[in-house]
C-alpha cells in the first residue's frame, strides 16, 4: 500500500481549499455542485501531490474528497399548498383531537427512473393541524437507503409550521458511479409526540423507457 505524507503547512492550505469548496457548493444547484465538488477537490489534491511527490495520486484523492462534498443536495424552501380550512376539510379533522400530522399523496420521488449522475427530487407533503396560532416546530427527515442500509442522510431539520398542507422538497444528485437498482427515500415528519413516515422508491438505471409515441414514462412505487 502506498502512503502519502502531507506536511503540516499544506494541511492549512488543504483546509482552506476545502472550506472554499463547501461554501461554493452551498450556492450551487444540485446539478452544478457534483461536478464542481470534484474540480475543487482535485485542486486541493494538487496541493497534496505537489508536496508529496505524488501529483497524480494527490489529484485523485482530492477529486474523491470533492466528489463526496459535491453530492449535490439542495433543500428547496417549503411552501404551504392549502390553508387551514381546506386542509381540515380534506383530513376530516376534529379540533378536539389536538395536533395531527399526516402525509399526503403528494409525498413522492420524481423522476423515479434516474441515471447515475442525474438529479431527482424527493417531495415530502403533509397536513399539519392543531398547531395553534404560533405553530409548532416540525422535524422533517429524508434518508436515502439501498438494500435496507442508509446510503445518505439527505436532510434532517426543524421548521415552525402552522395549520395547513405543507410541501417540502429536496433535490439531490446521485454519484456518477452509483450502482443500479432500487433505492428508497424514507421521509418523515414529527412534532410533540406525533409522527408520520412513508418510504418511496425509485430506480437507478442506465436504460430509458419510452412509450410508443416516443414520450418518456415512469411509474411511482410507494410503500405506505
Amino acid at each position: 500500500m502506498n502512503s502519502i505524507f502531507i506536511r503540516s503547512t499544506n494541511r492549512k492550505a488543504l483546509a482552506t481549499l476545502l472550506c472554499i469548496a463547501l461554501v461554493t457548493l452551498g450556492c450551487q444547484t444540485a446539478g452544478q455542485s457534483a461536478g464542481l465538488g470534484a474540480v475543487l477537490g482535485a485542486g486541493a489534491g494538487a496541493v497534496i501531490g505537489h508536496q508529496s511527490g505524488h501529483a497524480g495520486e494527490g489529484a485523485l484523492i482530492g477529486a474523491a474528497i470533492g466528489g463526496l462534498a459535491g453530492w449535490g443536495i439542495h433543500k428547496v424552501k417549503a411552501r404551504r399548498m392549502a390553508n387551514a380550512q381546506q386542509t381540515a376539510q380534506q383530513q376530516n379533522y376534529d379540533p378536539a383531537s389536538g395536533l395531527k400530522l399526516s402525509l399526503t399523496d403528494g409525498t413522492k420521488v420524481a423522476p423515479v427512473n434516474v441515471k447515475p449522475g442525474a438529479n431527482t427530487t424527493a417531495v415530502l407533503e403533509y397536513a399539519a393541524l392543531g398547531t395553534g396560532p404560533s405553530g409548532v416546530p416540525v422535524r422533517e427527515t429524508f434518508q436515502l437507503k439501498k438494500d435496507g442500509k442508509i446510503v445518505k442522510e439527505l436532510y434532517d431539520g426543524t421548521s415552525t409550521r402552522t395549520d395547513g398542507t405543507w410541501q417540502s422538497p429536496i433535490e439531490f444528485t446521485l454519484p456518477s458511479q452509483a450502482p443500479t437498482g432500487q433505492y428508497m427515500v424514507a421521509q418523515s415528519v414529527s412534532a410533540n409526540g406525533q409522527s408520520a413516515q412513508r418510504d418511496v422508491t425509485f430506480t437507478v438505471t442506465t436504460a430509458t423507457a419510452r412509450t410508443e409515441n416516443g414520450d418518456y414514462f415512469v411509474t411511482l412505487e410507494s410503500a405506505k
